[in-house]
């Protein structure tokens, strides 16, 4: 093998090392974040009042179920740190082994004299190549910086955990609250006003009903009355029509005029003992004069 394959090689796996100390680090302040949450919010005492069977105590899934998911996460992060294209980087960062490094890496199977010095010279400048310059010195001290924060945050919260935990009564309200499920939040209850027994009736007793006994309604912040005004009491029945209430007594058919207005009981009947030819004219004459 050439000589700069082994400086390469050797390049390359300082690098994934440093990469893999930056998964590391990613780990555990992800780590750290989940298990400071799920003591925050009692994950342990939820999951000891649920219905699950666990195949292990309940004060081990909390840590267990937040290394899980830090693991993938985590990888998920680096999963492309191994397709990582070193000649790029290194000739990024060494401007003399521009286009220089490729060149000689795409023909290391190769063998004449101008690889051969190409290869040399590429060999020569990378002893000076150092794994640690690939990576940005401010991503790696942030990195190392964050981790100790959580870290030191997670130790403080489960140190004194009562300090730091939230009651579960406010958890399950606020919970209940955002998805609706057996709270109030979300709830409309119609609640009867009175006592509902059949349909309502008009009475004299006002039972407090519809019809009776409400006399005063508010409408849009104005009252309104109702009263209703009947025969007797608060409310009326109709009956069946009365032979003997209301009659019609008719008067007499003969027409009312000027003379027969103006006599008294006694000339009406003298009047109405003429002869038809006496009343005709007298008709007459009175329909003239009025």
């Amino acid at each position: 093998m050439n000589e700069f394959l082994d400086k390469l090689s050797k390049i390359r796996s300082g690098f994934l090392s440093r990469m893999r100390f930056l998964f590391l680090l990613d780990f555990v302040s992800i780590f750290s974040i989940l298990y400071a949450i799920f003591i925050i919010f009692q994950v342990e005492y939820f999951l000891s009042k649920s219905s699950l069977s666990l195949p292990i105590p309940v004060r081990f899934i909390p840590p267990i179920l937040a290394f899980i998911i830090a693991i993938i996460v985590a990888s998920l992060l680096h999963k492309k740190d191994k397709k990582i294209n070193i000649n790029l980087l290194i000739e990024k960062k060494y401007d003399e082994l521009k286009e220089k490094l490729r060149t000689a890496y795409d023909n290391r199977d190769e063998t004449n004299e101008i690889v051969d010095s190409l290869k040399d010279n590429v060999s020569s400048a990378l002893t000076n190549v150092s794994s640690s310059h690939l990576l940005s010195k401010g991503a790696i001290i942030s990195k190392i910086l964050i981790a100790v924060i959580f870290i030191a945050g997670v130790a403080v919260i489960s140190s004194n955990p009562s300090q730091y935990q939230i009651p579960p009564e406010t958890i399950a309200n606020n919970f209940k609250n955002i998805t609706g499920i057996g709270g109030t939040a979300n709830e409309t209850t119609l609640l009867p006003i009175g006592q509902i027994q059949g349909p309502p009736t008009a009475g004299t007793s006002g039972n407090g009903q519809i019809i009776g006994h409400p006399k005063i309604a508010s409408l849009q912040g104005k009252n309104i009355d109702l009263t209703l005004f009947s025969g007797q009491g608060a409310g009326f029945t109709p009956t069946a029509p009365s032979q003997q209430q209301g009659m019609f007594i008719p008067s007499t058919s003969y027409p009312v005029d000027v003379v027969g207005s103006n006599v008294s009981d006694g000339g009406y009947s003298i009047l109405m003992q003429k002869s038809e030819a006496d009343k005709t004219l007298i008709q007459d004459y009175a329909i003239s004069r009025s």
